[in-house]
Order: structure tokens, then C-alpha cells, then sequence
């Protein structure tokens, strides 16, 4: 991954997950390639997240267009959405987890190499920062504060 010259520091790996409600046909399947959701109706998330957009690109790989019913602003919403019936999402596993209690939804794996993230934070100048950005910048670097 290029960073163009800033500073790069790991911060913690996620996997992405398809979320569907429980009654789904996917829900049984242990995991699925992203070409195999293109023919169900999805809810994005915001069109510029880095979600969508690897997903957009993955879809124009495959020869395929996903089948957007809405855009929403965040994880939280696309469950809402899933629930409701208005299609399948895409978030990363963790937020699965924290959100998806009493839903009657289901994550499924996906298969994609890319649902494999490295997720880093990156500083033009680390020396430069400002005191509130050098301390939020170690504390998310101290072990056992990354979200498993």
C-alpha cells in the first residue's frame, strides 16, 4: 500500500463480512466470493468509504454491477437496513459483533482475499503533531487498545 511519503503505523486487521438476515438464502452458506452476492440487492455504505468503493471495484473487475437499493452512513445503519429487508451489506466483522445483537442477522465470511484488511494510520510529519494528535496517536498504538 503506497502511503506517498507519510509515515505508516499498523494499527489492527478486520475481516469483511456479507450481512444477511437469518431467513436468507446465504445465511447457511459458511462463506461467500463477492461475485456470488452481485445478484442480491445490497445497501452500501456513504459512496466515498473505502468499503464501497473496493467493493465498486471488485464488481467492475467481475464484469458486474451491484445492485444498490441505498447508501447509508455507517454500520449501524446497514444492519438497520438488512433487517428491514432492503438487501445484504457489507462491514467488517468487529462491528458485526457490537452491532448485530437481536437482529436476526447473520455474517458470512467472505471469501475474497481482499476482506483480509490491514488497517494503518498514517502522519505527514509524527514529530510534527499537534500534543491532543501524538497522544491519540500512542494510545492507539499501545497493545490491548486495538479492537480484536
Amino acid at each position: 500500500m503506497s502511503t506517498r511519503g507519510l509515515e505508516r503505523f499498523s494499527y489492527r486487521r478486520d475481516r469483511l463480512v456479507i450481512v444477511v438476515r437469518s431467513d436468507h438464502p446465504l445465511a447457511s452458506a459458511r462463506d461467500v466470493s463477492f461475485a456470488d452476492t452481485l445478484d442480491y440487492d445490497h445497501v452500501g455504505l456513504f459512496a466515498t468509504s473505502s468499503i464501497y468503493l473496493r467493493s465498486q471495484y471488485t464488481a467492475q473487475q467481475i464484469g458486474k454491477s451491484i445492485r444498490l437499493r441505498v447508501h447509508v452512513p455507517g454500520f449501524d445503519a446497514v444492519c438497520r437496513m438488512v433487517q428491514a429487508g432492503m438487501g445484504i451489506g457489507l462491514i467488517p466483522d468487529r462491528a458485526f459483533e457490537v452491532l448485530s445483537h437481536g437482529m436476526n442477522l447473520t455474517a458470512v465470511e467472505l471469501s475474497d482475499d481482499w476482506a483480509d484488511r490491514e488497517l494503518v494510520l498514517v502522519a505527514r510529519d509524527p514529530a510534527g503533531l499537534s500534543a491532543t494528535s501524538q497522544l491519540m496517536l500512542d494510545h492507539l498504538r499501545l497493545p490491548g487498545t486495538k479492537p480484536h
